[in-house]
């Protein structure tokens, strides 16, 4: 596998000026809870525990905690800023886990707990790295009244704030042993410490300081190299690396050490093995996202569940599918497509305008009936539907036919949709 790597240091322009603005957004900060339902996340022994109402997560019952499972960083976080509003009622205990793991009942053996307790009988209080620095007795919180409280972890090192004050600046040392309460990578949980005990959140987000790593899959049609890498380019935000596939699909041989979040195909190979189907499988259900760009379209041709997976098949030869015959799909360079946005609402086309793109077309394509079309044209030697998103089972997947050459590739448009799409599937944008 040949693998071309790099870090990306500057920021989108067009993007930042577009979500300027946005809750959230422009600071790099990521909604982890919609504020009217539990979306997103899964509770353990007591899911009663946890409840939503008037834009707030309620906490109160039976010993629970409740585990980010959605689809930001596949719920797999390392370095990042974690905030939320929280308010603590009388003789109340809660806490905030990171760097843990779902776990069906008792406390979190895995990660480290931040203490939010105003009044509580335990001594340990809010804004304490539970057992490791602890904030004792003096709580900086007051029950009934919201308070800020912020995480940041970055290496090894731990902070603390409530209301903007530091409570931790604490880094693990070298010898540190704990158990399970280790510096390394996880998910977000909330804690239902008790049925006595009722706390409120609201504003939960959090800020991943890891680039979104993405892997390029080529192979099997020839492209314009370099200008088409120029699009993953520019980003602060985004790592890529090329794979370009020898053997049609040995990414997918063994994926027992994927550290990618995000799959991006822009390629045409047609064999993939039962192993590595099911392995390609497994990362989907995984929570990885995936985003396939035009020729795409044909790769995989005769693996039904591929076709299933990305919501079209473009046909190499004359066939059958779902009991409809289909001819071979037709093509022709070099056209002028006017391009309309069909769902202005969706984090990809949001603030888009209707635009046009010197591209090849694609006709004669089967179409799953369940694709959620965002962008169409009119052109005759095109089928209609040019972008679409799958419904979603766990991960984000992306269509995007245009991208054909450089043509394309410099439109500022398709290079916008391209890097939206990645951080969508990243669940980077909501």
């Amino acid at each position: 596998m040949v693998k071309r790597t790099a870090i990306l240091l500057l920021a989108c322009t067009a993007f930042a000026a577009c979500y300027a603005g946005q809750s959230n957004k422009d600071e790099g900060w990521i909604s982890l809870f919609d504020g009217k339902s539990l979306n997103g996340w899964k509770a353990s022994e007591k899911e009663g525990t946890f409840t939503t109402k008037d834009g707030q997560l309620v906490v109160n019952g039976a010993r629970s905690h409740l585990f980010y499972n959605g689809a930001v960083r596949r719920h797999n976080f390392k370095n990042f800023e974690f905030r939320a509003d929280v308010m603590t009622t009388k003789g109340s205990n809660s806490g905030i886990y990171f760097h843990t793991e779902f776990q069906p009942t008792d406390w979190p053996a895995q990660g480290f707990e931040c203490q939010v307790n105003t009044t509580h009988s335990d001594r340990k209080k809010t804004g304490g790295l539970y057992n490791v620095q602890d904030v004792m007795d003096n709580a900086p919180s007051k029950d009934g009244e919201w308070f800020n409280y912020y995480i940041k972890v970055e290496g090894k090192h731990v902070i603390i704030k409530i209301d903007g004050k530091t409570t931790v600046d604490w880094s693990q040392p070298e010898n540190w042993a704990m158990g399970g309460r280790k510096i390394g990578q996880g998910t977000i949980a909330l804690q239902g410490h008790d049925p006595k005990s009722l706390v409120y959140f609201k504003n939960i987000a959090i800020k991943p300081l890891d680039p979104t790593k993405v892997v390029v899959v080529t192979g099997g049609h020839d492209f314009e190299h370099d200008p088409f890498f120029k699009l993953f380019q520019g980003y602060s935000d985004i790592q890529y690396v090329e794979a370009a596939q020898k053997d049609h699909s040995e990414l997918f041989e063994d994926v027992s050490n994927w550290d990618y979040d995000v799959i991006v195909l822009y390629n045409m190979s047609q064999n993939i093995a039962p192993k590595r189907q099911d392995n390609f499988k497994k990362l989907l259900a995984q929570g990885v996202g995936l985003v396939s760009l035009h020729h795409a379209e044909g790769a995989f041709n005769t693996w039904e569940d591929y076709r299933q997976i990305i919501g079209a098949r473009y046909p190499l030869k004359p066939q059958e599918i779902d009991g409809k015959q289909f001819a071979t799909g037709t093509y022709d360079h070099d056209m002028d497509m006017n391009i309309k946005v069909v769902n202005r609402e969706h984090p990809i086309t949001r603030g888009l305008s209707d635009f046009t793109i010197h591209d090849e077309t694609y006709k004669g394509i089967w179409f799953a009936k369940d694709n959620q079309v965002l962008l169409t044209t009119d052109h005759p030697k095109n089928d209609s539907t040019v972008c679409w998103t799958r419904p979603s089972s766990g991960n984000r997947v992306v269509f995007l036919q245009l991208g054909h050459d450089s043509k394309a590739y410099v439109n500022p448009n398709y290079r916008e949709l391209v890097v939206r799409s990645i951080r969508w599937a990243a669940g980077d944008l909501n």
